[in-house]
């Protein structure tokens, strides 16, 4: 007679416990959920108004300098959660991200100033960015994403500091000057002085009650905000469609990827432009928030400190790349005896990052080489690190059995010991 099978009872997981032992992975995933991105997108929209209500009822008197922060934080996680989406998702190292930025903030300034006389509408300057900097990506990403690994990083970095030498030299093109724009005086790009009196955003004239008012400086902050939620909505969708999957797989093994009927370079082409485009539109929202651009503003500094906030986060996680864009903007100011120092304080940190967390602060993807045939770096998430550890181990009768099938040599592998 067979004995009456026992019920155990399982207690229940608190959820705050179970997200913990989640891991990263678990964190991005729960992170990303729209129970906890429409309160964040509240809660950070709530926070202006905050300020001036603290600085009305108080003889604190910092609400401007704060905002002026919060807004430079809010740009930079859009630069970041860009960046992100073609090094942590495709896994292309673009050292030349930031000249996009660099494009778009010069595209706005051209066609919406007094530098060729031109003051277009909104949507219409809009146009015009997106249709110039997707122009130069497809222009240096069509040659160069047929390299791989640190050639590819190489021409980009070249591509970014030739961009900044152009807005510089081209302050008087030989072509344009006498031409129809103006005399011998004309000036393009404004060269080291950069371009001023740049317009700011302004509602279109069909909205009512606001026909064609100027955006201003605060309100900034919320749109960069509301691009950050665009950005972020747009990943989303795109991270279990087909490109997303595709990027996933060019990033974890690309000749595996290709020999799986996945057109690489179609993929990595996408992945390059999006990004380009979403940067020129950071780009053409801060020149209209600053009323200008310099060249100064597009250095290698700047595609550094970008980096910096992707890897601290962790590559391939959104919730990572607006946590290293928050702490690498805001610590300076806090720590101001430092600010000196600040790339010294944030390579230290990398370099203790990357020792005992390299997949950065929530990233799932670590930065550990794995050897190719091809030399380059590939890019190792927790999920194959843990589907390649579970992998059965093959003996010696296996391998043979394996061998007499069909015909090629398998190698053994060793038993574990008792």
């Amino acid at each position: 007679m067979k004995a009456p099978a026992r019920v155990v009872e399982v207690e229940p997981t608190a959820w705050h416990k179970r997200l913990w032992e989640s891991g990263p992975y678990g964190w991005n995933q729960a992170l990303t959920k729209p129970q906890v991105l429409v309160p964040f997108f509240a809660v950070a929209a709530a926070v202006p108004p905050l300020l001036q209500y603290i600085e009305d009822n108080s003889a604190w008197t910092g609400a401007e300098f704060w905002m002026r922060i919060l807004t430079t934080c809010a740009m930079y996680a859009c630069l970041a959660v860009s960046l992100n989406l073609v090094v942590g998702y495709a896994g292309l190292l673009n050292l030349g991200f930031i000249a996009f930025f660099a494009i778009g903030s010069y595209a706005y300034a051209l066609v919406a100033s007094d530098q060729l006389h031109y003051h277009l509408p909104l949507w219409s300057s809009l146009i015009t960015v997106i249709a110039v900097t997707l122009g130069f990506a497809l222009l240096v990403g069509i040659p160069s994403l047929r390299l791989r690994g640190d050639y590819l990083a190489i021409v980009t970095l070249a591509f970014g500091l030739i961009m900044r030498e152009l807005t510089i030299d081209l302050d008087r093109p030989p072509v344009l000057v006498g031409h129809q724009f103006g005399s011998s005086d004309f000036n393009l790009t404004g060269g080291t002085a950069g371009i001023h009196a740049v317009d700011p955003l302004r509602l279109p004239s069909w909205v009512p009650l606001l026909h064609g008012a100027a955006f201003q400086s605060r309100t900034y902050y919320w749109i960069f905000l509301g691009f950050l939620a665009v950005i972020i909505f747009c990943l989303l969708r795109w991270r279990g469609s087909r490109a997303g999957r595709a990027w996933v797989a060019v990033r974890e093994d690309e000749l595996a990827a290709r020999a799986m009927g996945v057109n690489t370079f179609k993929y990595r082409l996408l992945a390059f432009c999006t990004s380009a485009v979403m940067a020129g539109i950071v780009g053409m929202i801060d020149a209209a928030y600053t009323h200008n651009t310099f060249p100064d503003n597009f250095n290698v500094q700047e595609t550094v400190l970008v980096f910096i906030m992707v890897v601290l986060g962790g590559l391939g996680s959104i919730p990572g790349a607006i946590v290293g864009a928050t702490l690498v903007t805001i610590l300076p100011y806090v720590l101001q005896q430092l600010v000196l120092y600040k790339y010294v304080v944030f390579s230290l940190v990398l370099i203790v990052l990357m020792i005992f967390r390299p997949q950065g602060l929530l990233g799932t993807v670590s930065i550990r080489p794995r050897s190719t045939m091809g030399g380059t770096i590939e890019l190792l998430t927790a999920e194959s690190a843990v589907e390649a550890s579970e992998l059965p181990s093959v003996s010696d009768r296996e391998a043979a059995d394996l061998e007499s099938a069909s015909g090629a040599i398998v190698a053994p592998q060793p038993e574990p010991e008792p």
